[in-house]
């Protein structure tokens, strides 16, 4: 590692850490694999956002006290291109986020319009914009991943992350206790 000799302890860590995120991000999807995108016709890695809609769960849980939590999200297709966002909690009568439930919500927080979808196998991202029902505006990057796992990643407009190679970098430094599952 010659490159990296002049980084010592944490810092040369943290360097290799983001090269073998990336390059794990490459080899996912684009960027060296051999599988060609998916057509869009539905399955794993399609790019239609209808595979987005309905209600997802945190898949983490927040443990306070005698209680815990979960984020619940719910996602309405109103057009083409376009979902209503929700969000509301899941409260838990133990601390580890088991048994019955009451959710409080949902609520509308606003509208997201993607510009642009992308798939190959095991990764669907939709690029868009959030526009809150305060009529703030946000880049966003709505992803699936096999298995039902709902990735929500915040973006710039115009995006910084705007390939599925670059999506799926940022996605190895996600926490999977921070996506939704069905």
């Amino acid at each position: 590692m010659p490159v990296f000799s002049a980084l010592q302890g944490p810092a040369r860590l943290s360097a290799l850490a983001l090269i073998t995120a990336t390059t794990l991000g490459l080899s996912a999807c684009g960027g060296g694999s051999d599988t060609p995108p998916d057509d869009g016709s539905g399955g794993t890695g399609s790019s239609s956002i209808e595979l987005l809609k309905g209600d997802w769960v945190q898949r983490g849980c927040v443990k306070t006290g005698a209680q815990s939590f979960k984020k619940f999200l719910r996602a309405r297709i109103t057009g083409p291109t376009q979902l209503d966002y929700f969000e509301g909690v899941l409260s838990f009568g133990g601390n580890g986020c088991e048994g019955a439930s009451v959710l409080a919500g949902p609520s509308r927080l606003g509208t997201v319009t993607f510009a642009r979808s992308e798939a190959c196998q095991g990764l669907a991202a939709h690029w868009g914009t959030f526009l809150t029902v305060t009529g703030t505006r946000f880049g966003a990057i709505w992803t699936l991943r096999t298995g039902d796992r709902l990735c929500l990643l915040g973006d710039e407009i115009p995006s910084i992350q705007p390939s599925l190679s670059a999506v799926s970098a940022s996605l190895a430094t996600v926490p999977a206790d921070n996506c939704f599952g069905r």
